[in-house]
């Protein structure tokens, strides 16, 4: 199989491995982690792939400033990856850009639910990647809306991802009030993952990289509702119904956590990281740090994809693409640690194990 891959895809390897050159090394995330001052955390991005995009920010004026400068950074390096590399890796790397859209969805939902101004809803909105996909039509139909149900219905109409998504959250979040951003996020998503599951019939490596994120999405639900106390039909609602952590989880959702996460932990063995990488199986700290561990987790996988199918491969290609882009998730929350005024000593706590 990999032979294979080297033969059918043979521009594809050096792109790949261009991509992985850029991302940040080990010492330069710990750096990152430690710097005392947002300007010493600037000066560490000065000279790594994120260059520009210190550039570009200068004095940081908002959270909103650098995420979308970042995400706008990643969005231009994997779109020039899409653009240049033979199918199927192109119709993969191409897909997984709509996660960026679907960000966009959810920073328009949510301004509509809290009511925010329309020029702060702007702010939030990232157009690179409407730009570089050519859909800036469904943008401007986007921020036209009147509310989220007004935003639900103009999805469903053009049959795009995130429209079954907030149709689902417009009808139980009313339940779970104190939950509805969260509710909002998840739901989006798992938009994202399901319409990337459509990519797996054609290729084995993409599929494998797939069958990954549905796994460690699937985990994510059934810890975060066990400490939410969310009830079995909602976590149906939720879960994706595919994958040996949703065929194991679901049954035994109404047990205890201890029970959950050791029968987990036999069909999904990242479990095992994030354990010690919280240094206990207590389940309030366990979902403390699925955020933060979503970074290990795509090193993880990006790994055994490559382990198996080299960098010639589709799922390599787009596995190297999702590590990528939480890389950079990672960057925007420790710079916008800065402006939140978190104590470093509890960054350097929650992100340090999982670098």
């Amino acid at each position: 199989m990999p032979a294979t891959y080297v033969i059918r895809l043979t521009a594809l390897g050096p792109r790949v491995r261009g991509l992985r050159a850029r991302y940040l090394s080990r010492s330069e995330l710990n750096a990152l982690i430690l710097a005392p001052t947002i300007d010493d955390a600037l000066n560490v991005l000065k000279n790594t792939d994120y260059g520009e995009v210190v550039e570009r920010l200068g004095k940081v004026a908002s959270e909103a400033q650098v995420a979308n400068e970042v995400r706008a950074h990643i969005v231009k390096v994997l779109s020039a990856l899409a653009f240049s590399v033979p199918e199927p890796a192109s119709t993969v790397l191409r897909s997984y850009l709509m996660r960026f859209e679907l960000e966009n969805v959810k920073a328009i939902a949510k301004s509509l639910i809290k009511g925010l101004e329309r020029g702060y809803m702007e702010s939030l909105v990232n157009v690179a990647v409407e730009e570089e996909l050519g859909r800036r039509h469904v943008l401007a139909m986007m921020m036209g809306v009147r509310d989220v149900e007004d935003l639900r219905s103009r999805l469903i109409e053009i049959n795009h991802p995130a429209g079954p998504a907030l149709d689902t959250y417009l009808r139980i979040s009313k339940q779970f009030q104190q939950y509805s951003i969260a509710l909002l996020d998840t739901l989006i998503d798992k938009a994202f993952i399901e319409y990337l599951s459509r990519l797996t019939r054609i290729d084995d490596s993409v599929s494998r990289f797939v069958h990954g994120l549905v796994d460690y999405y699937n985990v994510n639900i059934i810890l975060r509702g066990k400490l939410w106390g969310l009830p079995q039909e909602v976590i149906n609602e939720l879960v994706i119904p595919a994958g040996p952590v949703a065929s194991t989880a679901v049954k035994i959702y109404g047990e205890s956590p201890t029970r959950i996460i050791e029968e987990v932990a036999v069909v999904f063995p990242a479990m095992d990281e994030l354990i010690k990488v919280t240094g206990s199986s207590d389940l309030r700290l366990l979902v403390q740090y699925l955020g933060p561990f979503s970074y290990k987790f795509a090193r993880i996988l990006e790994g055994y994809v490559l382990s198996l199918y080299t960098e010639f491969s589709p799922g390599a290609a787009v596995a190297a693409a999702h590590l990528k882009f939480t890389e950079g998730e990672v960057v925007i929350a420790l710079l916008n640690a800065f402006l939140e005024g978190l104590p470093r000593d509890f960054v350097a706590k929650l992100y340090g194990p999982v670098i």
